[in-house]
């Protein structure tokens, strides 16, 4: 072995080396890489696997000037440098190896010849003769098998001409990530230019096949060789659905400029015509739009159906927010028929917002515009406008904090009822004494909210005032104790609440609801200085609120193991106010309601909660909820949900593996109320180390609970390369959610 540390031949010869080990590999793989990116799911084939530098050979990093060089024989005749017989080159950590090579030091033309191999941690090249000009900038090299670690790709190429450093000549080019000897897919190219200058490549005559058999043939096509996005086709989705028939969709993407893109997508449905799908989106200097417009003249309803969307959100100055919302569809029918999926299938509002909001250390004011298109249901009040302030002072520790919540809103209808504005006002001081172990908070409100209406009824006021009290006593206390549990030290928190809350009674029987209504009971709902979610009604309130918290605390993850909530309310009076068509509540104390909510594993979740009506002697609503996660293929949750006369219902779903290559997708919601199935999908995927395929069907009710769609997918996934068909692991994981707990701080 020769040493040959700053001499002037290794340091042309080194020069030589840089650019066959950097040039010949970047344009050599990069029909590879560009493809790679688009991968969603990591390649696991075990031949792939990259052990290209010899671990014995690689240099210490304080060394990185050192360059080793051995080879059975050396000789210099003249200008001409030759290395003979299992040459070996190592420099940082990088390695070239040859049978020979010759340097000659007046042309700067190197030759290697025999079994060549260029190896770094990044990828391995081999090749049976290659050349270079350190001159000129070239470099030739013939019959090439190359192997990339980062994405574990490979492929052959049958020669590769490098001119320049900047561009590069590719022909007979292969790319896979399966393994050598099992090909499953391939894309294969007659030849490839690549211009990094431009950051593109053409390649032409270009196919991609799997199983022997072609996929997909284009004569001509170019892709994107850098971080720049291109335009193009994108990969086509198809899938069958009871409704529409057979879908086919051919999405191409418009790069019009670098802060500025379209998608333009043709999905033939074949029981209803073509759909145009388009999307243009922005971003700039204060913020982003998106803009949607999809139409289909509708074949088998003959009728025009379209849906339009603009969202938008932008920095008007540095106080000031603007966000936009806006969407419309033709008709009520449009996502029972046309939406993609359940979620979309039961939407029954499409939101218009326009808002202007304003942060502030002090709080935020909020403008905005607010109305629904409403789908298949009752028409509901447009806020137009609607104008917030809510407001904090500022403090220090133990002084009085004051307070202002403010709102005035101009309540529009399209049907002819009751409109008018309302201005609500609700000024108050609060004081909090706290410690690390307790905290003691009283506040002081005066609520007043004033109507003026129009369209009101004959004998009923046009203007109504009420003015309301408020007063609230918060105190908690915080209590711990270290425990060794499962062999672990934990802590184990009491968390001990009083809530006392008095509001004087006024008459509300005379006041409209515009957008007030009684929010769902649970643990939290315990602490509402209001009963009902908007200022259109005021509770009155004369109560005690006792509440009990409890967590198990992993010191050394600080992650909570165990949650626990329960409490209930204690009522020294009737309440009088209710929504129109209510009673007065006359018990003594609320319904008890408790969660707990855990994790003894990682790999497990669990939560329960409920809320049960101590006087009935009957569960009001219930939760049960497990879920299971060992790893990405064994998943399981299983939900309950009950609320006594309106639904009781279980949820299933799971992604299990069946064996070497298969895994299960399922998902299954039962209404025991009704005795039906609400919702129903099961998915076969097949895997390998580098491709999937997976078949999908769901069948689910509409919005009218009357009619059912039945879709089917199937998705063809090249692993390192991307998918053909519909994005079934989209379809299937949003139902096979999993939850965890969060840290504490």
């Amino acid at each position: 072995m020769v040493s040959m540390s700053g001499s002037y031949k290794r340091k042309h010869l080194l020069a030589a080396i840089t650019l066959l080990l950097h040039r010949t590999v970047l344009f050599l793989s990069i029909f590879g890489l560009t493809s790679s990116v688009l991968a969603d799911e990591p390649i696991m084939c075990p031949e792939n696997t990259l052990n290209a530098i010899d671990p014995k050979l690689q240099i210490d990093p304080v060394t990185t000037n050192q360059t080793i060089i051995s080879a059975d024989d050396s000789s210099v005749k003249g200008n001409i440098f030759s290395l003979d017989g299992n040459v070996l080159i190592a420099d940082k950590d990088k390695q070239i190896r040859a049978d020979h090579i010759n340097y000659d030091n007046v042309t700067g033309k190197t030759e290697l010849s025999g079994a060549i191999s260029l190896s770094s941690q990044a990828f391995q090249v081999k090749a049976r003769a290659g050349q270079a000009n350190t001159r000129d900038n070239t470099a030739n090299f013939t019959d090439i098998d190359y192997q990339l670690g980062q994405f574990q790709g490979r492929g052959r190429a049958e020669t590769v001409h490098i001119q320049g450093k900047d561009k590069a000549t590719l022909k007979k080019v292969t790319y896979s990530t399966c393994p050598e000897r099992r090909q499953d897919w391939v894309l294969k190219a007659d030849r490839v230019k690549i211009d990094q200058n431009k950051e593109t490549a053409r390649a032409k005559n270009a196919s991609l096949w799997f199983k022997g058999m072609p996929l997909m043939y284009l004569p001509h096509f170019s892709f994107p060789t850098g971080n720049k996005r291109k335009s193009g086709f994108l990969t086509p989705n198809v899938g069958i659905a009871t409704k529409n028939g057979t879908e086919v969709k051919v999405p191409w993407y418009w790069n019009i400029a670098p802060d500025r893109d379209a998608t333009f997508s043709l999905q033939h449905l074949s029981d209803r015509g073509t759909k145009l799908n388009s999307e243009y989106r922005q971003l700039h200097r204060q913020g982003s739009t998106q803009l949607r417009f999809d139409t289909l003249d509708d074949s088998k309803l003959n009728k025009e159906r379209y849906l339009t969307s603009v969202l938008h959100s932008s920095q008007v100055n540095p106080d000031w927010k603007l966000k936009l919302d806006l969407n419309h569809v033709s008709d009520d029918a449009y996502f029972d028929d046309l939406g993609e999926g359940l979620n979309n299938s039961n939407i029954t509002h499409l939101a218009r917002n326009i808002e202007l909001q304003r942060d502030h250390s002090l709080g935020y004011a909020n403008i905005r515009l607010h109305e629904f298109q409403s789908l298949n249901v009752a028409n509901t009040y447009q806020r137009l406008p609607q104008i917030r302030f809510d407001l904090e002072s500022s403090s220090k520790k133990n002084e009085p904090r004051y307070l202002l919540d403010t709102e005035l809103t101009r309540f529009d209808h399209r049907d002819d009822v009751v409109k008018g504005t309302r201005l609500d006002l609700s000024p108050g001081i609060t004081y909090e004494l706290s410690d690390a172990a307790y905290y003691l908070r009283p506040t002081v409100r005066l609520r007043h909210t004033h109507y003026q209406l129009q369209n009101t009824t004959a004998g009923q006021d046009k203007q109504l005032s009420r003015s309301t009290p408020i007063v609230s006593l918060d105190s908690g206390i915080f209590l711990e104790r270290p425990l060794q549990l499962w062999q672990r030290s934990q802590t184990l928190t009491l968390e001990p609440r009083l809530f006392y809350l008095y509001a004087s009674y006024e008459n509300q029987d005379q006041y409209p609801v515009f957008d007030t209504t009684a929010p769902d009971f649970r643990f939290n709902e315990l602490f509402r200085t209001n009963r009902f979610t908007g200022p259109d009604r005021q509770s009155d309130a004369n109560q005690l609120t006792i509440a009990l918290s409890s967590r198990l605390i992993d010191n050394n993850s600080h992650r909570e193991r165990l949650r626990l909530n329960i409490g209930q309310t204690l009522y020294f009076e009737d309440r009088l106010v209710g929504l129109p068509g209510s009673n007065a509540e006359t018990s003594s104390y609320s319904d008890f309601t408790g969660e707990i909510e855990g994790q003894f594993t990682d790999r497990s979740h669990f939560r329960i909660s409920g809320i049960w009506d101590s006087d009935a002697s009957e569960i009001n609503k219930a939760v049960l909820a497990y879920g299971y996660r060992k790893d990405k293929r064994h998943k399981i949750n299983f939900n309950y949900r009950y609320q006594r006369g309106l639904f009781e219902q279980t949820t299933v779903s799971a992604r299990w593996r069946i064996g070497r290559h298969w895994n299960v997708l399922a998902g299954w919601t039962y209404s025991l109320r009704d005795n039906q199935t609400n919702e129903s999908l099961l998915g076969l995927e097949y895997d390998t180390c580098c491709w999937t395929i997976r078949i999908g069907a769901s069948r689910y009710l509409d919005s009218s609970n009357t009619n059912r769609d039945t879709p089917v997918y199937i998705q063809l996934n090249l692993k390192g390369m991307g998918s053909l068909g519909a994005r079934v692991n989209e379809f299937s994981d949003n139902k096979l959610n999993y939850r965890t707990l969060g840290t504490v701080e």
